[in-house]
């Protein structure tokens, strides 16, 4: 049963470094697994009349620490503007004001392609965009395009390929 509880205890470990080399989700993932562990363990050295309890326990405590430790600094990796950003990503810019073609409805979501690439949209007029349609980015939020059916007035809206 000892044997166990460190084995236990070192394969946690080890996916908690693994977890927080991954990033966030890794983290959060694997603190979770470590909760759910040192649980486990709990209930088996709770059984269990061995001369080496008291280590166990002072063991399965720093699993529990280590574990909302991490979690924590997972929570706080994914709530940073790094992984959660509304801004748009260098070098998408070019496609603002430039026109593309709907090629499936735009009703909110869709795709179009513009300068060559399929692109997630969303349409920002009242009416759905139907394929074939031309349609012009108006602004960017991380990956998704936010697209009109027509060129906005005033603008000097880009052709692309």
């Amino acid at each position: 049963m000892v044997l166990t509880v460190v084995v236990v205890l070192v394969v946690v470990g080890l996916l908690i470094g693994v977890g927080i080399h991954v990033g966030p989700h890794g983290s959060i993932v694997t603190a979770s697994v470590g909760m759910l562990a040192g649980i486990v363990l709990t209930l088996l050295i709770s059984h269990s009349h061995s001369s080496l309890t008291a280590l166990l326990w002072t063991l399965v405590v720093v699993l529990f620490i280590a574990a909302i430790t991490v979690l924590l600094a997972g929570i706080r990796g994914l709530r940073s503007t790094q992984y959660h950003s509304k801004e748009s990503v260098p070098g998408l810019t070019k496609l603002l004001d430039s026109a593309g073609v709907a090629t499936s409805r735009l009703d909110p979501i869709g795709t179009v392609q513009i300068a060559g690439k399929g692109w997630s949209a969303l349409n920002d007029a009242d009416e759905p965009i139907e394929v074939g349609t031309t349609v012009f980015v108006t602004r960017i939020e991380g990956l998704k395009l936010h697209v009109i059916p027509e060129a906005p007035e005033g603008n000097n809206r880009k052709e692309t390929p």
